[in-house]
């Protein structure tokens, strides 16, 4: 994946927002995760998503899908260019109803862990595919290319992706006093009748 250019970034926006508008999301089915988060970084630099296929750190800003016979099925590249030091959360999510198997991939940089990429992935009949991306989370108001700490959980039933900035509290002084503060929000259903995900930016506060 190129890094993604800061004009760029602001062309898209605004030819999205004039073309369609932000995208409402429809709560046909609800989005859970499974577990806890796998952290592919350093020594534990693999994990098992299906019988025939693990995702690997391959330890230079990408993470891969490698089947049994050692072929690529995809890989996912950091959008900061950043060539070492990254780490990648995983964890499966589920929509209840729906036979396709899902996982969202973090990526991270850094000792405070900012996040530098983001994916929704799909597993059907063997058939893999990209469910959401980074350019699917700017669609609904997301700023990357800045530091930002990026999550996602389930808040009285909805889904919800949520970015927050590191903050120096007023009379602070020390790193370990900084505070985070949410700056965008978006809730994440999927839809049944187009069996795609789909995002809306919440209000904050």
């Amino acid at each position: 994946m190129m890094k993604l250019n800061r004009k760029w970034i602001a062309a898209m926006m605004l030819g999205i927002a004039l073309a369609t508008g932000t995208p409402a999301a429809s709560a046909d089915s609800s989005v859970e995760p499974v577990g806890q988060s796998a952290f592919l970084y350093m020594n534990t630099n693999e994990v098992q998503l299906t019988e025939d296929v693990k995702a690997v750190n391959r330890k230079d800003g990408t993470i891969a899908l490698i089947d049994k016979s050692g072929k690529q099925k995809m890989a996912m590249k950091n959008i900061e260019a950043a060539e070492g030091g990254v780490g990648f959360y995983v964890r499966e999510i589920r929509v209840p109803g729906e036979p396709k198997r899902f996982w969202e991939i973090f990526a991270t940089v850094g000792a405070h862990d900012q996040n530098c990429g983001y994916w929704m992935i799909s597993e059907e009949n063997g058939r893999w595919k990209f469910e959401l991306m980074v350019e699917d989370l700017i669609a609904v108001g997301y700023k990357p290319m800045e530091w930002h700490l990026l999550n996602s959980d389930v808040e009285n039933g909805q889904y919800i992706l949520k970015s927050a900035i590191e903050y120096m509290p007023e009379g602070a002084q020390l790193q370990y006093e900084c505070k985070l503060l949410v700056d965008w929000q978006a809730e994440v259903v999927y839809s049944e009748k187009t069996r795609s995900f789909l995002m809306r930016q919440l209000p904050l506060g």
